[in-house]
């Protein structure tokens, strides 16, 4: 019974850090998928001087002001545009399952691109980055 009860402690204390890693990664992967375009924005910025009128998921054709890129990922989708006027922008993307689920992380830039800053956004602060936090 001794046994039953330490493995039943063990568990209730594992189960909810195990949930808030899980949630930890499906952030990251919002970021992730963020950071693919950093370098692509950047060069369509200042080839063009403005930021992309949107971004096209892959399997789209883009205009001449669009950009295309992976949008969905498995646990969240990035905005399909730049908010902001270059050189300023930020790049948003919307957790869509777990617990972040609706949550939003940001990116910002002020120089065109060639810095991206995580500004958080409205996920908790538990389940971001530490370079979110």
């Amino acid at each position: 019974m001794i046994v039953v009860a330490i493995i039943g402690i063990l568990a209730a204390v594992a189960l909810p850090a195990y949930n808030d890693y899980t949630t930890r990664a499906q952030v990251s992967e919002g970021i992730e998928l963020m950071g693919g375009l950093k370098g692509p924005l950047a060069e369509y910025g200042y080839q063009k001087n403005a930021w992309p009128t949107g971004l096209v998921a892959s399997t789209g054709t883009p205009t001449a002001t669009q950009l295309t890129a992976t949008l969905v990922g498995k646990y969240s989708t990035v905005s399909n545009s730049v908010a902001g006027t270059f050189p300023s922008g930020t790049l948003t993307a919307t957790m869509t399952s777990g617990q972040a689920n609706g949550s939003t992380v940001t990116l910002a830039t002020a120089d065109g691109g060639n810095t991206w800053t995580c500004t958080g956004g409205t996920v908790a602060n538990k389940y971001r980055p530490v370079a979110c936090k």
